[in-house]
């Protein structure tokens, strides 16, 4: 690898990089500014509408979140923005589905202010239909920055400072909502305005569904992943409401950490494809080889900043103790191991469905121990769940990328033999 070619890297990786210190840093600072003007209470439910916007928002972007950026760096140029708007106009038919589903599962499960969480979970869905995966595959981080990440960022500050004022935390949602609606809007309208032939919407309700065929692995992947993970919230809430804002106050630091390993994958994602094999076999073989001991160093720092980070950001009233901190440093490792293997590995090796059938290994695994910790042993079981079934995703991945190797060495042999 050249040496412009490294810097062409880091220079995508630091662009990328600040649409995530930016988000981080937000995100962060609003913890203790909710639980200071809405309580600890209220900041668990508002958590428990965010996961179950989650869980749908899988629904809404349909797996092109998870193998988007690569179609997208594998199209022409000029073919791209028509795609966009393709997939834009399937993924609003998606959202007036998935968006009155998200509303009710929070209102039969909230116990405390299920109006915050319906509108919470509303109001976080509304990314789902945006265009960030668009710019990574297109190589646009500064698009991603200004018209995706700066709006939905600005959208929490603005909140926040509603919020402030006049003590209602409806308005702090609310504001959200219009801005993640903002970043919708202006991301679709730029893509359609810069393409040099401008992209038409079909609203061919058949056509819609139909885009939705060539997009079953990648949506298979992210909703059995995203079930999962969001799933410990949703049952923590149903079984053990008195524990949902520890919980979630724990979790909300593994999603950041996960937030800061995005970069990263997002640059691996459009590095290690390569058509040169012997090139690409080699950088899957340097990824797949580093990624368990960066992770590892990753689940260490996790599990001991934990602790005292959460009292920090709640003022002393939620303060996570190692019992969750542990098992959420090894959930974060093993899901920092699994977006690289996962993403930046098996896609370009050609074990798309293999990604797919991790997941849903990792979550018939998960899901049950998760209700079966919730209903026995308590909080610490259902982390420790997640943990188990998220080590095998990242074990069935690598053993899989093993399992390529070995079959391409035997055929290498076979040829020369031959």
């Amino acid at each position: 690898m050249g040496q412009r070619t490294v810097l062409r890297h880091l220079n995508r990786l630091g662009a990328f990089g600040v649409s995530v210190v930016i988000t981080t840093v937000v995100g962060v600072l609003a913890i203790p500014v909710v639980i200071t003007n809405a309580g600890s209470t209220i900041w668990g439910v508002i958590a428990l509408g965010q996961s179950t916007a989650l869980l749908f928002g899988v629904l809404v972007s349909f797996g092109w979140g998870t193998t988007g950026p690569a179609m997208v760096a594998g199209m022409p140029p000029e073919a791209r923005p028509q795609m966009y708007i393709d997939s834009l106009v399937s993924r609003l038919y998606l959202f007036a589905l998935a968006a009155p589903l998200a509303v009710l599962t929070v209102w039969l499960i909230a116990k405390d202010s299920p109006g915050v969480a319906m509108l919470a979970s509303a109001a976080y869905l509304l990314p789902f239909l945006g265009a960030s995966w668009f710019f990574v595959g297109d190589a646009r981080p500064g698009r991603l920055l200004l018209f995706d990440t700066l709006p939905v960022t600005l959208g929490t500050v603005f909140g926040l400072i509603g919020l402030i004022g006049t003590g209602n935390v409806y308005v702090y949602l609310s504001i959200q909502a219009g801005m993640n609606l903002l970043a919708v809007i202006s991301s679709g309208y730029l893509i359609r305005r810069g393409s040099p032939s401008v992209p038409t919407f079909d609203f061919s309700f058949s056509k819609a569904m139909h885009r939705l065929r060539g997009q079953r692995h990648g949506v298979v992947t992210a909703a059995t992943s995203s079930l999962y993970v969001n799933t410990p919230v949703l049952v923590v809430g149903a079984f053990l409401p008195g524990a949902l804002a520890l919980y979630a106050m724990a979790e909300k630091f593994f999603k950041y950490g996960l937030t800061a390993v995005g970069p990263v994958v997002q640059v691996l994602q459009g590095s290690i494809a390569d058509p040169d094999r012997a090139r690409q076999d080699a950088r899957v073989r340097t990824a797949a080889r580093l990624a368990p001991f960066a992770a590892a160093l990753g689940a260490l720092v996790m599990a001991l900043c934990i602790p005292w980070a959460s009292s920090l950001l709640s003022q002393g009233e939620l303060e996570v103790g190692f019992d969750l901190s542990i098992p959420m440093g090894v959930v974060f490792g093993a899901v920092a191991v699994s977006q690289v293997v996962g993403l930046a590995c098996l896609i370009p090796i050609g074990e798309g469905k293999a990604l797919a059938v991790s997941t849903v290994f990792g979550a018939a695994i998960g899901i049950p121990l998760i209700i079966t910790g919730a209903l026995t042993i308590g909080v610490s079981a259902v982390a420790w769940a997640v943990a188990v079934s998220e080590l095998a995703v990242a074990a069935y991945q690598l053993k899989v990328v093993a399992g390529y190797f070995r079959r391409t060495s035997k055929d290498a042999k076979a040829a020369v033999a031959g």
